[in-house]
């Protein structure tokens, strides 16, 4: 029995690994004590064997084969795995010991049948001695093949002095005393101390540290060695979301993963990110299918996970890899997986962070109450004429010349109202300048021989960046988990978590809020002279102060009791789970008005617009797995085969009430308004059932198979249609390991390459709704009174297709993974095609006198072809005398998305037509401006594209159009592909080239990371709705941006924009309302995503107060970006009328003890 076996045996128990090396000690010492056995005795022994290359373990084995007598040695002491030459013929024991231990400061002593392998002594004068004489040590550092490795670390234990090798591996430099030991380090390699007692040459033999090929990696329903995967997966660990105030998993993971791409659609506390793998997945949508701990998360339950009870993030990409999941996992899986107990000792972090948000990029408005108005009133003309009077213009000019003028004036034709000149910036006034974050969690965690256990607990809570609005989100998380070993083969566990979640805001914080925001004109004030609300004032700011409140909160508990039995040891186990998740919802508002003055003697007015309204959602999920798996080694063949059970089923309740004229707009409650009153109630369900297997064969582990499948029945169709089966197969070949590839190997300084391919069909059930495959009926109140009551109408039942059935989705993948320079670059690259089929689709216009819409069809595909690549190098170097350690990964994908197959037989633009690709921008061609009035009548005309108002046709100034097919006009033709007329494709608008680079280093104590993230291409026309860009040019009533000066005069005829006239973005189909090539927006961007710098005390100062390690960091999120924008959006945010998004300073700290 090797000591080393019960290292591994123990390997996660600190406490028995001291206990062992106090054993070792003590064997040392008793067998040091006692009289060596004589030469006799091990001469009298002989081994005969001839292995040129074999380790000195298999040695060591063999000698107990052959002799009967156990070799014992030290694992720090001794690198077991080195290979030696080994020709012996009936050679004596002490011969071979000799020839594994050359070159080694190791002797041995024989006690019995025991060889017991201990380092050299030397005698107390020689010590004495030794610290007063230097010595040179040379050598060389060689891997496990003997080739040298050059840079590698040499320390001086207990020192500060540090070498390296040269370029071929050589050493040499002269330490005080023999008494020193040589920390030999190199990046993918493990770490061996080399004790030097003399002066001389040695010879250093690194070998592999293999965690990395060993590294398992999460897949469904279970784990492989990631030098095994054929499909497409990959794999982060908790390292890349630590020591970030990310306020959720999905910003964490942004940007991490190839071909994960996440968005997050707004700034607001409590919204969530939204998942893809791949690019495009359906006309009827689809998201990855996400797991925790095995059990469905959607994007929001993703919300209240507690980003640092996260352990590892798998990413299933290809249908190989997730096919045994089935219906729910059409377009890949993500799956989390919780951290458990690791160390036999009791366990207890701490993690506590603090951030301050400022918001991002906002447009610059003009503030200059004359500018605002000249500028409004020559944008109105002629529909207004004017817009704003001219008193009110004279009066705004006049403060622009003199802002100490006040912004309230009487109307000089009514002196009952006031005229507002004011210079608001309402941006600003919406917006806190800073909001703060806190976070606090505590993990207690402990492993033991019969009960194991993790508990964590985290309170998170997020300020909202409105102003005076008092928007809270708070999330309270606790989790729970406990391994109970019943017997040596019967674990049960339980995994329980509880989550709330409170989140309070102004009820008009929405969409139209922040539309407001710069539609509000800025010579309007928040308040009157006497305090009192502005109309403005009132409809925004008013609003979020005073015009009701609404409070979101939701309840989870979820339990998960699973069984894991060994029914034969290390070939074959049972294991099951069931999962219950309870869900309450409760929402509840009020809306009251905020009164507002417009003159010094008029009352507010007088409005009855109050109301309440209360929402209660239930949802009851349940699951149940249940899978065998057995897998078995035979010489250098290896099998392992899964089959298993799963089901699936939820109920939804949801019930909301609403009634207007609240009688006290201090008591908003429904039972206290005597209005119109609303009662809705809505009640779904569905459930999925599966039976999947999967089977695995290696030969060597260099020839690879899977295969996958699932048999998978879903309630979202009818019966007959409801079960469908879907297989998979992967293949991977190792080259890197076949002899006729070394020559490649070596040329390359490569270590592994290895090539992989897939192919596998899903059904995909998400394209259907609970009941779409029944005819329904649905009824409600007409609009007419008959006989003093409004009667009750049940309409027609839709028409259901006899063929409504699932979308299939297929996928083949192709992918390399290799690693150079012993392993210190990585390269791993994908390319993939996917289709997706029998789309459902609204089917062909019906004549009207059939009564109904027409029934939706499996009508149409479409294929996704992309790539992903992925670098990471990670090297050493040395850095004011100390090791400095960095790494580099390097992420970036496409994908691009065509129609295969659509009824569109005209290929009418205003829909799908096959070869189309998705995203793509149809648009105009610019020419510039009409520069005078000759341009504009010798022009091609351009009605068509212009506005059916004779006030409002083009005029010198306004945009100008090519002809591009010289008809002298400029239209749309039959607004169709093959007859577009002058419409043409002018970019995509589809994300393409999405890409990351984190950059990590340590040093001394310090740690870096520089995380950047952005995508390469990307176009992008805003709409006409979209105030924040077009300014106004989208209305007269908009505020003027900056940009917006910008504009055609005769002064200035090459400016950017055309010249000042409101609504000519707003229509759209006209003028700036069509996209064309001259406000065509380059929205690539390149964002530097996060920044932190961190310190961990030594551990020399933390000893004495028992605490094991301390971290403290400093950290900024999104702190700038760079796109070539026209405007200051968000290059994330280019939708205006959002929730903007923000930027995050933080400080934290990590201590366990």
């Amino acid at each position: 029995m090797y000591i080393n076996s019960a290292n591994n045996f123990c390997r996660h128990s600190s406490c028995m690994t001291k206990f062992l090396r106090v054993m070792k000690l003590f064997i040392v010492l008793m067998v040091t004590a006692l009289p060596q056995a004589s030469a006799a005795t091990s001469n009298a022994q002989s081994l005969s064997l001839v292995n040129k290359r074999i380790t000195i373990k298999q040695v060591f084995k063999e000698i107990r084969k052959q002799t009967g007598y156990n070799v014992l040695w030290e694992a720090d002491k001794l690198q077991s795995s080195e290979i030696i030459n080994a020709v012996f013929k009936n050679a004596p024991l002490d011969e071979v010991m000799k020839k594994c231990l050359a070159g080694k400061p190791l002797t041995y002593t024989i006690d019995e049948k025991t060889v017991i392998i201990k380092a050299t002594e030397i005698s107390v004068f020689e010590k004495l001695l030794n610290l007063f004489k230097n010595i040179e040590v040379s050598g060389k550092v060689v891997d496990e093949k003997g080739g040298a490795m050059p840079n590698t670390s040499i320390l001086i234990k207990g020192t500060k002095i540090f070498h390296k090798t040269d370029e071929n591996g050589n050493f040499k430099f002269t330490i005080a005393g023999e008494s020193a030991v040589l920390v030999v380090s190199y990046l993918g390699y493990k770490t061996q101390e080399v004790p030097v007692n003399k002066s001389g040459s040695l010879t250093i033999s690194l070998q592999p540290d293999l965690a990395d090929l060993e590294d398992v990696v999460v897949v469904g329903y279970g784990t492989q060695k990631r030098a095994n995967l054929t499909g497409a997966v990959d794999a982060i660990g908790a390292k890349q979301l630590e020591n970030r105030p990310i306020a959720n998993v999905g910003q964490g993971l942004q940007g991490l993963i190839p071909n994960l791409n996440i968005s997050i659609a707004n700034g607001r506390p409590n919204t969530a990110p939204e998942f893809n793998i791949r690019g495009f997945t359906s006309i009827n949508g689809g998201t990855p299918l996400i797991l925790v701990d095995n059990v469905p998360f959607s994007s929001s339950d993703l919300l209240t996970l507690n980003p640092a009870d996260i352990e590892s993030v798998s990413v299933l990409k290809d249908a190989a890899s997730s096919a045994i999941y089935g219906a729910r996992a059409p377009f890949g899986v993500v799956l989390i997986v919780t951290r458990t107990a690791k160390s036999s000792k009791l366990n207890v972090g701490v993690n506590a962070y603090t951030a301050y948000r400022t918001v991002g990029k906002l447009p610059e408005v003009v503030t200059d109450p004359y500018q605002v108005l000249k500028a409004k009133n020559e944008a109105a003309f002629p529909l207004y004429n004017p817009a704003y009077s001219a008193a009110l213009v004279e009066a705004a000019r006049l403060r622009s010349l003199d802002p100490s003028l006040p912004e309230v004036i009487l109307d000089p034709t009514d002196p009952n109202k006031w005229f507002y000149i004011g210079s608001t910036d309402w941006l600003r006034e919406a917006y806190n300048q800073s909001a703060p974050t806190y976070n606090v969690g505590v993990t207690v965690a402990k492993k033991a021989d019969q009960v194991s256990y993790y508990l964590s607990a985290n309170y998170y809570k997020q300020k909202g960046m409105i102003k005076n609005a008092d928007e809270n989100n708070n999330i309270y998380n606790l989790r729970g988990k406990v391994d109970l070993n019943v017997t040596k083969w019967l674990t049960l566990s339980n995994n329980t978590m509880l989550t709330s979640t409170y989140y309070e805001a102004p009820t008009f914080i929405d969409g139209n809020y922040f539309w407001n925001i710069n539609r509000t004109n800025v010579t309007d004030i928040p308040r009157n002279p006497d305090g009192s609300w502005t109309s403005a004032g009132a409809s925004l700011l008013g609003a979020v102060q005073e015009g009701g409140r609404k409070t979101l909160s939701s309840n989870t508990v979820q339990t998960t009791f699973s069984f894991d039995a060994s029914l034969v040891k290390d070939i074959w186990s049972l294991k099951g789970d069931a999962t219950l998740r309870r869900v309450n919802n409760l929402n509840k508002s009020y809306e009251i008005p905020v009164p507002y003055k417009t003159g010094p003697n008029l009352s507010p007015p007088l409005s009855t617009s109050t109301s309440a309204s209360d929402q209660h959602a239930n949802t009851k999920y349940n699951i149940i797995n249940l899978y065998t798996e057995a897998h078995k080694k035979l010489g250098n063949h290896f099998v392992s085969g899964l089959v298993g059970y799963n089901q699936e089923e939820l109920r939804f309740n949801s019930f909301t009430a609403s009634r207007k004229l609240l009688i006290s707009n201090s008591l908003p409650s429904i039972n206290l308004a005597t209005g119109d009153q609303t009662v809705t109630e809505s009640i779904s369900e569905w459930a999925v059932q599966g039976l999947f297997y999967r089977v695995n064969y290696n030969f060597k582990e260099r020839y690879l198979l899977e295969l996958n499948g699932r048999y998978d029945g879903s309630s979202r169709f009818a019966p007959g249609r409801r079960w469908v089966f879907v297989p998979s197969g992967s293949a991977g070949w190792v080259l890197s390991d076949e002899k006729f590839f070394a020559p490649v190997k070596e040329f390359l300084s490569m270590n592994t390459f290895k090539i992989r391919g897939s192919y596998g069909v899903l059904g995909n059930q998400a394209a259907a709704g609970e009941y779409d495959y029944l005819s329904k009926l649905s009824s409600g109140k007409t609009s007419q009174i008959l006989g003093g009551a409004q009667p009750t109408y049940v309409s027609p039942p839709a028409a259901i297709s006899s063929t409504f059935t699932w979308e299939k989705v297929s996928s083949v993948n192709l992918g390399i993974d290799a690693a150079f320079f012993k392993n210190r670059l990585e390269v791993n690259f994908d390319r993939y095609t996917r289709f997706t089929k029998n789309m459902l689709v609204p089917g062909k216009p019906l004549p009207g006198v059939f009564g109904t819409a027409s029934p939706t069809n499996n009508a149409a595909d479409l294929k996704t072809k992309g790539w992903e690549l992925k670098l990471g190098w990670k090297d050493q170097a040395t850095l004011g005398g100390s090791p400095f350690s960095y790494n580099v990964v390097l992420a970036l994908s496409d994908s691009r998305t065509y129609i295969t197959r659509f009824d569109n037989p005209n290929k009418l633009l205003s829909n799908y037509y096959e070869g189309m690709e998705l995203g793509e921008i149809w648009g105009l061609e610019a020419e510039g401006f009409f520069q005078n009035a000759d341009e504009l009548k010798n022009h091609a005309n351009q009605t068509a594209v212009g506005t059916d108002d004779q006030r409002y046709q083009y005029f010198v100034g306004d945009i100008k159009f090519k002809d591009r097919n010289n008809d002298g006009k400029i239209d749309f033709g039959n607004k169709t592909v093959d007859n577009s007329g002058d419409y043409y494709k002018l970019g995509n608008n589809r994300n393409r080239l999405p890409y990351s680079i984190d950059l990590s280093g340590a040093w001394k104590g310090f740690d870096l990371r520089v995380y950047i993230q952005g995508v390469a291409k990307r176009d992008w026309y805003a709409s006409g709705s979209n105030i924040y860009f077009w300014g106004i040019y989208a209305q007269p009533w908009t505020n003027v941006t900056v940009q917006n000066l910008d504009h055609w005069s005769p002064e200035t005829p090459n400016a950017y924009f055309p010249r000042i006239k409101a609504y000519a973005a707003e229509d759209t189909g006209e003028e700036l309302g069509i996209p064309n090539t001259r406000y065509l927006q380059d929205a690539s961007y390149m964002r530097v995503k996060n920044i932190t710098l961190g310190y961990t005390l030594p551990k020399s100062l933390l000893k004495r107060a028992k605490i094991e390690n301390v971290h403290f960091y400093v950290s900024g999120e999104n702190l700038f970006e760079h796109s070539n924008l026209k405007v200051k959006l968000d290059p994330e945010g280019l939708d205006g009328n959002i929730y903007p998004f923000q930027r995050t300073f933080s400080f934290g700290m990590n201590f366990n003890f």
